[in-house]
């Protein structure tokens, strides 16, 4: 009888130990994958200004495809990414509208400061999802929720822009 407890106890610290081991050896890697997230956003972000060229489309879906992956491997909840993306997009079609109506290199291409700021809370859930991941786990449902209800109010008046936030998939303007 013994050498059972003995034996359990033996499991039981090799299990515990594992455990313990694993996620204490992850952080580095979790660390690195959150860098790589917030790499690929930075070059998203770069990806949304319109300055009327033919390769901007493909330049953004490659960027946003590249956020995506990052954001899969750093645990940012898919239901965040893919709203970032959107707003993204959306902010390309206004941009490239922007573009159409000024092309002016230094000017041309903007998008209203309202819309920005709305549009923009996407980039703090993805920040926060990065960031404090133990923190978001329990209220970022919520606080995408409205980040949505806001950034929907915000391109109420724009159709194209509404379809962007809406739609599954979108195509060049």
């Amino acid at each position: 009888m013994a050498d059972l407890v003995a034996l359990l106890q033996l499991l039981g610290a090799g299990s515990v130990g594992g455990i313990v081991a694993q996620y204490v050896g992850a952080g580095p890697e979790r660390r690195q994958a959150r860098a790589s997230a917030r790499g690929a956003m930075a070059a998203l972000e770069e990806a949304v200004w319109s300055e009327g060229a033919q390769e901007e489309w493909g330049r953004l879906r490659s960027a946003q495809h590249t956020f995506e992956a990052a954001a899969m491997i750093a645990g940012v909840p898919q239901e965040i990414s893919h709203w970032y993306v959107k707003t993204r997009s959306a902010i390309y079609l206004e941009s490239r509208r922007s573009w159409a109506e000024y092309p002016d290199p230094e000017y041309g291409g903007g998008v209203e400061v309202e819309l920005l700021r709305a549009l923009n809370e996407a980039t703090g859930l993805v920040y926060e999802a990065l960031w404090h991941p133990q923190r978001t786990r329990y209220r970022w449902r919520r606080q995408l929720k409205a980040a949505k209800a806001n950034g929907r109010a915000a391109v109420a008046d724009s159709s194209m822009l509404a379809r962007a936030l809406d739609d599954q998939t979108l195509g060049p303007a």
